[in-house]
């Protein structure tokens, strides 16, 4: 089982979509039945509940579940488990967040990490071949200790 929730993949497909929380809320209308299983109308979502929903603190009904795809775009497996199966494991929650992260980040914002990167490996590089050294001369001086 994956550890992310339902309430985090809503967020993140919403705020990849580029919606508010307010504005997704408005374009949920879950169908209200009448006895025969007509739906007669629809009622509106509020942001409170949809907040509610993506901070993990209620639950929805598979309704509010289906809107939410349908407006998204994405499948209900996917909101529900966070991964797609078309006979083969498509995206997870992870590659799906990874894409975002990489899709709105800048150019210069990747070449400051990439400089960052290249920085922090010269300082290991330089760390190791202090420890080499001081390995070195550690092993030097206990041989010359054992000759004495």
């Amino acid at each position: 089982m994956l550890n992310e929730t339902l309430g985090e993949r809503i967020n993140l497909i919403r705020t990849k979509r580029g919606l508010k929380i307010g504005e997704l809320a408005e374009m949920i209308k879950i169908p209200v039945f009448d006895k025969d299983g007509n739906v007669v109308t629809h009622k509106n979502y509020t942001k409170t509940s949809l907040s509610l929903i993506e901070n993990n603190k209620q639950r929805p009904s598979i309704d509010v579940v289906t809107a939410i795809s349908d407006i998204l775009g994405v499948s209900i497996d996917w909101l529900a488990r966070g991964i797609e199966y078309d006979g083969k494991k498509l995206k997870t929650f992870e590659q799906e967040k990874l894409g975002f992260l990489f899709e709105t980040t800048s150019e210069g914002d990747l070449n400051t990490f990439d400089k960052f990167i290249k920085a922090t490996m010269k300082q290991m590089k330089e760390y190791d071949d202090r420890i080499d050294d001081i390995e070195k001369r550690f092993k030097q001086y206990t041989d010359k200790k054992e000759d004495s």
